[in-house]
This record gives C-alpha cells, sequence and structure tokens, in this order.
C-alpha cells in the first residue's frame, strides 16, 4: 500500500515535504516496492501504447520494481525482476525502455543486461508477483548506465568492464535479445549519455546517430561522437566548463540546440549552489560552453531531463527541481517549481532523490528517492489570462465594474455547475478563498469564469477546465485573489478559451504555450488572435467579450424564438417592463446586481447594441468551435 496518498502543496508543504507548484499524489515506501532496508536508485516510465496505462521502472538494490501509476492517487505494485541470479546487492541499478522491453544495467558484477518484457504487465492477476527475465547478455558484466536510442534501435552501455568504459553499442532491432556491434573507447569512461538519430540544427550531421557523452576525466568534458556505423564511430569534438569536477549527466533540449549537463562533484568541492550548465551545440563540430545557473541550494545534482521548455532535475537533497529556460543562449534559466523528498536539509550531498521521468501523457512525474522510495508527483500548469467583460466594462476608468460583490450577491462557490456546465479535468465545485470578497480598488473580483484548455489539434476537445475569479482589471486569478489560474496536465500547447455565464466565449485562434512556468496572455490588446470572425467586441481598441447571452445558448438575439430579450422581461414579471428584479442572475447582462428591462442600464439595450443596433432580427453566434 502507499505509505501516503494524495497531498496538496499548500502554503509551502505537501504533508511533511516542502514543495511549490507541484502536489503529492502518492508515495510509496521501499517496503511497499518489495525492497524492506534495502535502497532505491534509478526510475524510468513506460506508457503501454495499446492500454495507455502508465507504469513506473523503479530500480533498487535488490531489483526492479514494476508499479501501475495510472491512477496516480492508488498505485499499485504489479511485481519485480529481482537482480540477475547470482549477484550481489547493489546501490546502482539503471533502467531504459524500447519497444514495450525493459532494459537494466547494474554495478553488480554479473549482472549483465536483463531484458523485460512489460506487456507482461497487463495481465498480472493476483498482484505482486516475482517476474522472470525474458533475455539476457552476458557480453558485458556490469554497467553503470544504459542509453537507449529508441529510432536506430541501439542500446549503450556505459561505465562497463569493456571498452574502457565507453561506449558498448548493441543493436535492439530484436528487443530480447541483444547482439554487441561496436565499441567507442577513445575517450574512456562515460558516465552517462544521451545518443540521438539527429534532427537537430546542423545540417551537416542530420540523419546521423549522434552521441553525447559525458565524461569522467582529468579534466571532466563534454564529447560528441557520430556513432552512425557503431563499428567506425567518429568523434566530432569535445569541450568542458568552469572548473569540472564530476561530468555527470545530461540532456539536450527537445531542438537539439543546446545541452544542459550536471557536474555532481562541483557543489561539494567549489562550494557553488546547484549548477546546470548549458551548450550551444548547434554546429556539433564546435560546440560552445554558454555559461551556468545556479539555483537556490547547494544540494548536489544528479539527473536531468528536459520536456516543453522546462528541466526537470533530481537534485538529490533538495528533490525534484524543474527549471525554465528562459534564455538558454545566455543560460538564463529559472527555478520555477519543486518538491522536496528529503525535507531535513538541502545540503551537499547523496541523500534524497536520484531521479526522475517526467514523459507521462497525463502530466504525472516520478521521483525516485533512495531512502523514502517512489513519488508520484503533479506539477501545476500555471496560467496567467486577460480579460474584459463588456457587461461590466467602465469605458471611463478602463476598468469593470465589481458591483457584484459590492451588493454581496456574488456566489462563494462557481455558478457554472448549476448552470449544466460539465466540467474536464481539475474543475467544478470551486470555493473561494476567504477574505477574497473583501479586497477592493482593481483587484475587486467582478465575477466567476471559465478557462478551458482545448486540445491543439481538435480544439472542439476540452483537455481540463476550471472556474477562475476575474478582477476589476482583468486578470484572471485562481481561487485566492491573487494566483495564476493554475492546472493539473502535461505541459504543452492547447488553445485557451475562456467562457462566462451571459457573455459569448472567446478562444485563442493558435495552440499556445501552458507550462509549469508561467505563461501570460492578454486576450484584450490584440496581442494574442483569438477564433472566429469578430470574436470579441472593440471599443477603442481593446477587446470585450460580447455581452447579452441571457438564455444561455452561444447566441445573442434580440428578436424572434429564444431570444434574450424576452428572458428579461419574463424574469422580472412581463407585464410591467419598469419592474426590477434584484440578485445573482443570468439576465443580468450589465452586471450589476439588478435585472431591468427599461430605463438606466438596463439589460435589454447592450443586445440590441451588440447585435448591431440598426437590424433587431440580427444575431451575433459565439466563436467557439
Amino acid at each position: 500500500m502507499p505509505a501516503s496518498a494524495q497531498t496538496l502543496c499548500e502554503s509551502g508543504y505537501a504533508g511533511a515535504f516542502p514543495c511549490e507548484n507541484i502536489d503529492l499524489m502518492s508515495q510509496m515506501d521501499l517496503s511497499a516496492l518489495g525492497n524492506s532496508g534495502g535502497t532505491g536508485n534509478d526510475c524510468w516510465g513506460w506508457t503501454d501504447p495499446m492500454t495507455h496505462r502508465e507504469y513506473a521502472l523503479m530500480g533498487m538494490s535488490n531489483g526492479t520494481a514494476f508499479v501501475d501509476i495510472t491512477d496516480p492517487v492508488t498505485p499499485v505494485r504489479l511485481g519485480n525482476l529481482p537482480r540477475h541470479a547470482g549477484t550481489s546487492v547493489s546501490i546502482w541499478r539503471d533502467v531504459k525502455t524500447y519497444a514495450d522491453h525493459a532494459y537494466i544495467v547494474s554495478e553488480a558484477g554479473g549482472s549483465g543486461i536483463q531484458v523485460f518484457d512489460l506487456t507482461r504487465l497487463r495481465n498480472v492477476v493476483d498482484p505482486p508477483v516475482t517476474f522472470t527475465e525474458d533475455g539476457y547478455s552476458n557480453a558485458i558484466s556490469n554497467a553503470h548506465n544504459i542509453v537507449i536510442d529508441t529510432t536506430a534501435a541501439m542500446a549503450y552501455a556505459v561505465g562497463t568492464n569493456h571498452c574502457s568504459g565507453g561506449l558498448y553499442m548493441f543493436d535492439i532491432s530484436t528487443p530480447v535479445a541483444p547482439v554487441l556491434v561496436g565499441c567507442y573507447s577513445q575517450d574512456g569512461y562515460i558516465h552517462d549519455a544521451q545518443v540521438v538519430s539527429y534532427t537537430g540544427p546542423d545540417t551537416d550531421h542530420q540523419g546521423q546517430v549522434i552521441a553525447f557523452n559525458c565524461h569522467l576525466g582529468n579534466p571532466d568534458y563534454l564529447s560528441i561522437v557520430d556513432v552512425t556505423d557503431p563499428t567506425d564511430p567518429t568523434k566530432l569534438s569535445d569541450v568542458s566548463w568552469t572548473n569540472p569536477r564530476t561530468g555527470h549527466q545530461g540532456w539536450l533540449s527537445e531542438d537539439q540546440r543546446y545541452f544542459f549537463l550536471g557536474d555532481e562533484g562541483d557543489e561539494l568541492n567549489a562550494a557553488n549552489n546547484t549548477r546546470t550548465h548549458v551548450f550551444d551545440v548547434q554546429d556539433l563540430d564546435q560546440p560552445v560552453y554558454l555559461g551556468y545557473h545556479d539555483g537556490p541550494n547547494h544540494s548536489t545534482d544528479h539527473n536531468l531531463y528536459t520536456l516543453g521548455g522546462l528541466i526537470y532535475e533530481a537534485n538529490y537533497s533538495s528533490g525534484l527541481q524543474v527549471l525554465d529556460m528562459v534564455d538558454p543562449g545566455t543560460a538564463d534559466l529559472d527555478n520555477v517549481a519543486f518538491f522536496d523528498t528529503y525535507p531535513a536539509n538541502n545540503n551537499v550531498g547523496y541523500d534524497g532523490a536520484w531521479s526522475n521521468y517526467p514523459y507521462y501523457p497525463s502530466g504525472s512525474v516520478i521521483i525516485s528517492d533512495q531512502y523514502l522510495g517512489l513519488f508520484v508527483v503533479r506539477p501545476r500548469l500555471s496560467l496567467e489570462l486577460r480579460v474584459l467583460l463588456d457587461g461590466a466594462f467602465d469605458q471611463g476608468t478602463g476598468l469593470m465594474r465589481d458591483d457584484l460583490r459590492s451588493a454581496a450577491v456574488l456566489p462563494l462557490t462557481e455558478p457554472y455547475s448549476a448552470l449544466g456546465y460539465a466540467f474536464v479535468g481539475d474543475g467544478g465545485g470551486e470555493v473561494m478563498a476567504n477574505g477574497v470578497m473583501n479586497v477592493t480598488g482593481n483587484d475587486a473580483v467582478v465575477d466567476w469564469v471559465l478557462v478551458e484548455l482545448r486540445d491543439a489539434d481538435a480544439p472542439t476537445i476540452v483537455r481540463n477546465s476550471r472556474a477562475a475569479l476575474l478582477q476589476r482589471d482583468g486578470d484572471v486569478v485562481d481561487l485566492d485573489g491573487s494566483s495564476p489560474v493554475r492546472f493539473h496536465g502535461p505541459v504543452g500547447n492547447y488553445h485557451i478559451a475562456v467562457r462566462h455565464r451571459n457573455h459569448l466565449g472567446i478562444m485563442t485562434a493558435d495552440a499556445l504555450e501552458v507550462s509549469v512556468a508561467m505563461r501570460q496572455y492578454d486576450l484584450t490588446d490584440g496581442s494574442v488572435a483569438l477564433h472566429g470572425t469578430d470574436p470579441q467586441k472593440e471599443l477603442n481598441g481593446t477587446g470585450l467579450m460580447w455581452a447579452g447571452d441571457a438564455l444561455p445558448d452561444g447566441v445573442i438575439k434580440y428578436a424572434g424564438t429564444t431570444n434574450d430579450r424576452d428572458r428579461i422581461l419574463t424574469t422580472i414579471g412581463g407585464s410591467t417592463p419598469t419592474a426590477t428584479v434584484n440578485g445573482y442572475r443570468i439576465e443580468d447582462v450589465t452586471l450589476d446586481g439588478v435585472i431591468k428591462y427599461a430605463g438606466a442600464q438596463n439589460d435589454r439595450d447592450p443586445i440590441l447594441v451588440n447585435v448591431g443596433g440598426s437590424v433587431p432580427t440580427a444575431t451575433r453566434q459565439q466563436q467557439l468551435p
């Protein structure tokens, strides 16, 4: 059973664990993982291409655990693959995947390469079970790490007892039977590497298989080697960095323009904070060291991976740190989120988080901790939006009125569930935090709005939605009245839609990046293109969401069947046009807390104006697909 279950990151903590912008979904201690009294080490992940279930593969001193984390709050250990028969326990184990198979190596002599068919995880009846190997290679006795290029169907054992500790290359096109095909020993011991079928900016090498190798030497350095022909590897270049100590591991940016590297020894030997080194590798024959980013802690760095403009670093005593690639060209990175699996301290040393895996489609991230086991966490996506509602907009001040708040009719709980809106993902039932209703001025709350993240390729599909608060100055904020709107889910590009209960919704024309790092989009000033024709009302260069959808049905109508004007008249009684009704009602187009059919600031006139004014039978359609 999990040692702990879902705990949100609130006021800087998720239970006992310090955090920022990352929630704890669950934790499984080493005993729950089948290694009581042992230690943990590396981790990797696998998403079943047939069932789409998500699995954590965690290395431990006695073998490898396989955990179903499809429901991140209730992970299930399906079973364990013990260390290869006759080998000793080892604090080092490494695992990677290719073609639905896991490849596992260890520093323990005789470990070789274990191969496990991951599709067996689909059919575990009574977990946990003890698995057996599906394949094994004794071409090596031990290795520090294993690296895989899934495009080329090649595995590279590094830090082995062969090839001077360099790249020992295996063809894994037949997954259960690795075949030794080459060796790169020119530069000696390689601690870790990334090997890719190259698609980056250097046109001289596109289509080749390129290895980026982190060397332990004197000094340590990064080498770049063409291993397209594993029988004849060719070194292209090498480059070092400031005060090199222990070139541990690194990863390319997704466009293969930059390489980020962690030096495991510089925090101890140079007394600097956690340092991430940045290289420009757009010319593979002449890489350039650009500099480094110092993090906020003195903790030792370990494994890092890149995804969606972010770097996910497992930094031992300070846990998982997430960095935004603000400007890699100047080594400008920014720590934007963290989850600390080792609360005791953030000191230099080897306690805490060993590795992480951020590539699950759901947005889950796993962290392997040496002593506390497996953590499943969910970073929050952060989104800062600005929109304006026509019905509440005051052209004189450039702000919206907050009459609903002032009249104390604004509900504390989101109103959209009661209106029949079907939330997807995070939303539904949101409650405004204490004290938010008391805020006045530009940050006073005007009303509730809906924010939707829609599929990048099929924008009719809502991937996530939630209710948020709209302030007088147009800022869309979270329930605390100040933070950006946050979602759980994978970093990526989404069409962003904003909807209101009696205004026509709007959506970005393009899919925009939504990230753990803050992304800001102003939908009022023309800087972000919107989907459709006349999606907003333009008033002296300011975009306003069209007011008047009092039914609401996505159409503003002044005359004819199912028009919005009659809804207002019916609400006030129908027979006396000068009557009024107070309260928080969908017919309140002007959002002043009073439903009026006639007289000053009535709710009927904006409908006529917004369908065109001179042709009452005209209509205005919402531009959401």
